[in-house]
């Protein structure tokens, strides 16, 4: 890793673009999740809460925030009769998550047995942002049929401490890999690239805890400064620093299909992020606009459309 560090950035996204070509051809897949509206059109793969819009961890670079514009329950119950209401309405699956207690966890031993009877009793694909869990919850996750489990990686103990507020965060989240990967799920792992603020940090290291499991999706984030959060002033991280970690990453995990999820910076550093992560060899793209579509077919890239997260 120290060695891709020292590449000139143009030769590392030719060989990442390159080593893509060869294993999946010129193709990408972009991507409309359900919670935003793009051009009038929104994805058939909505967010749900089971936390509502509260998170007890109120880590820095978020606050709750991306819980704002998800649906919301506050029961099994709720959660069964919102996911057979959304089947009905034409969704093709869900991503199921919430705000996080003091040690990273959400209260999945409530909803387990909910999301099974969502699997039992529609067709819809269910996906879980794990956050922290046990080797009993990623059980449970495998018997009820959750087909995806969300996770983030997380590679330096000064953002656990500072950003996310967990002094064991190194310790809970080897746990949560043996556990998810130990009880054979799909897993998508996401990294987000300048998480501490901005900085890059802890980001090469995710990949290299990361490289000690059978990884055959990754997906790349970027921090963006949310409004009313003590990292609201904070600058992204730069696109290029962003591009160089995504081809990195093809090139430590060559089979693996690499995407380049919808939180990321918006504005002028939307294009310049797409254009290179596209040169780096990604194969899907989450929240595309006209531009991005234009961008693809510029570069010499077949084009296909989901209305689902990138990870699916």
């Amino acid at each position: 890793m120290a060695k891709l560090k020292e590449v000139d950035l143009d030769d590392l996204l030719r060989r990442g673009r390159e080593l893509s070509r060869k294993r999946f051809g010129k193709k990408i897949v972009l991507c409309l999740p359900g919670m935003f509206l793009v051009d009038g059109k929104r994805g058939r793969y909505p967010a749900i809460s089971i936390t509502g819009g509260s998170c007890g961890l109120g880590c820095d670079h978020c606050k709750g925030k991306i819980l704002e514009p998800m649906l919301r329950v506050s029961s099994p119950k709720e959660l069964v009769e919102l996911c057979r209401k959304l089947e009905g309405e034409g969704a093709l699956g869900c991503l199921i998550t919430g705000g996080a207690d003091s040690r990273g966890r959400l209260p999945w031993e409530n909803f387990i047995e909910a999301i099974g009877e969502v699997k039992a009793k529609t067709n819809l694909i269910v996906s879980v942002h794990s956050g922290m869990v046990r080797e009993s919850t990623a059980r449970a996750f495998k018997e009820v049929g959750v087909d995806q489990v969300l996770v983030e990686v997380i590679g330096s103990t000064d953002t656990f401490r500072e950003v996310m507020h967990l002094e064991e965060g190194e310790r809970l989240l080897l746990e949560t890999l043996d556990s998810l990967y130990g009880a054979d799920l799909k897993v998508a792992p996401h990294i987000v690239a300048g998480i501490h603020g901005g900085k890059v940090l802890g980001e090469r290291r995710a990949m290299g805890i990361l490289s000690q499991y059978p990884v055959d999706l990754l997906v790349w984030v970027a921090f963006m400064p949310l409004r009313e959060t003590p990292m609201a002033r904070c600058q992204p991280a730069s696109p290029t620093e962003v591009a160089r970690l995504i081809a990195e990453s093809r090139l430590l995990f060559p089979e693996a299909t690499i995407a380049l999820g919808c939180a990321r910076p918006r504005g002028r550093l939307r294009l310049e992020l797409e254009r290179f992560a596209m040169e780096a060899g990604i194969q899907r793209m989450g929240l595309y606009s006209e531009d991005t579509v234009r961008l693809a077919r510029d570069l010499g890239l077949e084009v296909e459309f989901r209305e689902t997260c990138c990870s699916i």
